[in-house]
């Protein structure tokens, strides 16, 4: 059935168990080869610069290079988003976050939320500058036999001057999952480029995202994970057999051009050059992007849905959410008045939005149009203080009268020869909730809503001291308004006040080779019942590190996470959203992993036994109501970097 509708998963098992098999003689072979030559090594002198761009005015955030061995087995997009998170157990998922300062802004495409950590768009995209061409190369595997999860991911970037860098990733997932009607597949890449001129600028990504995943509703009876019984995953019945699929497509273009000066600067007491110093930027920005969602069962699942509004043999659910903005901007560049050092930017941006939708079982669609207007005040070169307020409006289109002011100050305090960092942050937004929100038409939910804007005020501070491992953030939110999905999976707006209080703590204490990471985060919520959070969340990560045979860094531990009860949220397959519920707590049961890493030249590896603890623990371990986390399994992976 699922061949008619191209959306089957074709699982061939013997050429998936031959590449397996080929893929670990392959690294044994580069094992060997690494060892035995040194000629493989990488330059002495290489020069890799990467950053990140953030937001429709391309600003730069740059993040070190991702080449450190320490904790490795951590670089998945499950682990990498936070240290608690609910999920379906497999890589691919949907997910959300238990720690709530760890979720992202909700995206005007609703049903893209649940997959952020696994798309491929601006905010994921890393640009690079380097002086000779840089590949890279990783690999992940774990499972069990025919149920294992895989990810290949590739990536190469060059310059052709001084100037111009270009890059591509190409980044597939297929992860089978342990438990009947799991599995995901993902494939997802990029093109991107930089240009920076002494006055035209640019910076450019196209992506990719197709994302496929079978949806199964969870288990039928939590007595299968904690019973007197022992069941294998794949003998546990589940509720339904669906298929969802997310598409996204983007570009993204940003390009300006500076009027500046040449200002003379001393080189010696006999010699100066002259250097161009930009005074007046005119930028534009061109943002571009395609999401489409669809939701699939071959035979309506009327048993676990408590509404089937359609006539049919099956379930086709559709929508779609495009949007072009354009933005124009003119900015006073920073580096142009010695003695008042800041950055001063207008901005007007207009937006066009497309809906594609369900009315009954006809598509439908309509177009919105948003003009805004802003400006940026900000100084991004201090030494000892950096900081950053915005201010925008919308006072055209569907959103006329939303607005957001930030505010963020970055300090460095020195302490002889240490320093003392110190954060803050702030936001107040009113915001139109999401289309899809107030209006979704399909098989089994419909809704049609009119709600209040949300208005959010947000407050974050974090002190670290990086000599002595110490880092705590303190974080505090109110939300009016607050739009919920309730125990029917149907959203719901709440008009009091929301209040979140966090606080996350991380200290790290080394004695010798031996390290203990600690991560503690203490949350509260005011009303869990519209926003369940678990108070307690812990992440702890004991580990030798060391340096074997003059070249080989080992570093082997264990890790553990821990929450506390509460009722977390539980996920709707028909519309990929978490809603809470209060039939089933989740937490009081540890999750931990052992592992080896290895950093031998340009080689990276793990090896990885996950959930041990479940070879001689009893408990429910779950994720999300009805929806375990794996048994205890293998787990392994590689990278390896080329710098020529």
């Amino acid at each position: 059935m699922f061949d008619k509708h191209n959306m089957f998963f074709r699982f061939r098992m013997n050429s998936r168990q031959d590449m397996k098999s080929g893929i670990i003689v392959v690294l044994l072979l580069m094992s060997a080869w690494l060892v035995a030559g040194d000629s493989i090594q990488a330059p002495a002198q290489v020069f890799l610069k990467t950053w990140k761009v953030t937001g429709m005015q391309a600003t730069v955030d740059t993040i070190p290079v991702d080449t450190a061995h320490l904790n490795f087995q951590l670089d998945n997009a499950i682990d990498r988003f936070s240290i608690a998170n609910s999920y379906r157990g497999n890589l691919g998922s949907p997910i959300q976050s238990k720690l709530y300062f760890d979720r992202p802004q909700q995206h005007e495409f609703i049903f893209a939320d649940a997959y952020y950590p696994y798309l491929h768009q601006l905010e994921s995209t890393t640009f690079y500058n380097t002086k000779t061409p840089f590949s890279s190369l990783y690999y992940l595997t774990g499972g069990t036999n025919y149920y294992e999860d895989e990810q290949f991911r590739f990536l190469f970037t060059a310059n052709a001057n001084r100037k111009f860098n270009m890059g591509i990733v190409l980044d597939y997932l297929f992860a089978r999952g342990e438990y009947t009607s799991l599995a995901s597949k993902r494939f997802g890449g990029s093109i991107f480029g930089t240009y920076s001129g002494k006055n035209y600028s640019a910076t450019g990504v196209v992506t990719t995202n197709n994302h496929s995943n079978y949806e199964n509703g969870g288990i039928t009876d939590t007595a299968y994970i904690n019973g007197s019984i022992n069941y294998p995953p794949q003998n546990i019945p589940v509720n339904i057999r669906g298929f969802s699929n997310l598409k996204l497509n983007q570009l993204f273009y940003n390009h300006s051009y500076s009027l500046g000066i040449e200002r003379p600067v001393r080189i010696n007491e006999d010699s100066v050059r002259m250097e161009y110093v930009p005074v007046t930027i005119f930028a534009h920005t061109l943002n571009i992007s395609d999401y489409r969602k669809r939701y699939f069962e071959p035979s309506v699942e009327k048993d676990f849905y408590e509404n089937t509004f359609f006539e049919g043999k099956e379930t086709n659910d559709t929508a779609a959410y495009r949007s072009i903005s354009n933005r124009v901007s003119v900015s006073m560049a920073e580096e142009f008045n010695k003695w008042l050092k800041f950055g001063l930017s207008a901005y007007l941006e207009n937006g066009i939005e497309r809906f594609v939708y369900q009315v009954d079982t006809i598509v439908w669609n309509h177009t919105n149009s948003s003009t805004k207007a802003g400006a940026i005040l900000s100084r991004d070169n201090g030494k000892f203080l950096r900081y950053n307020f915005s201010g925008e409006l919308t006072f055209l289109g569907r959103r006329a009268g939303d607005f957001a002011l930030n505010a963020s100050l970055k300090g460095t305090i020195p302490l002889g020869k240490h320093q003392l960092n110190l954060d803050a942050s702030g936001l107040v937004r009113s915001e139109t909730p999401s289309y899809f929100t107030s209006y979704y038409h399909s098989n089994h939910f419909k809704w049609d809503a009119d709600f209040e804007k949300l208005y959010r005020t947000q407050l974050n501070g974090r002190l670290s001291v990086p000599v002595l491992r110490f880092a705590l953030k303190a974080s505090v939110e109110n939300v009016s308004n607050l739009i919920y999905f309730d125990r029917k999976a149907m959203p719901v707006q709440f008009t009091g006040n929301v209040q979140v209080l966090a606080a996350n703590l991380k200290q790290d204490f080394k004695a010798g080779k031996f390290t203990l990471e600690n991560n503690v985060v203490y949350q509260l919520s005011s009303h869990q019942e519209y926003l369940p959070l678990p108070t307690l969340t812990l992440f702890h990560n004991l580990y030798y590190d060391g340096l074997w045979f003059k070249v080989l860094s080992v570093q082997m531990g264990v890790d553990l996470r821990y929450h506390t009860l509460y009722y977390a949220p539980s996920y709707m397959p028909a519309t990929g959203q978490f809603h809470v519920q209060d039939q089933k707590r989740i937490g009081n049961y540890p999750l931990m992993n052992v592992y080896v890493n290895a950093h031998l030249k340009r080689t990276r590896f793990f090896a990885q036994y996950y959930h041990i603890n479940n070879l001689f623990m009893k408990g429910d371990y779950y994720s999300m109501p009805y929806y375990p986390l794996y048994p205890a399994q293998f787990r392994m992976g590689l990278t390896w970097n080329f710098y020529d």
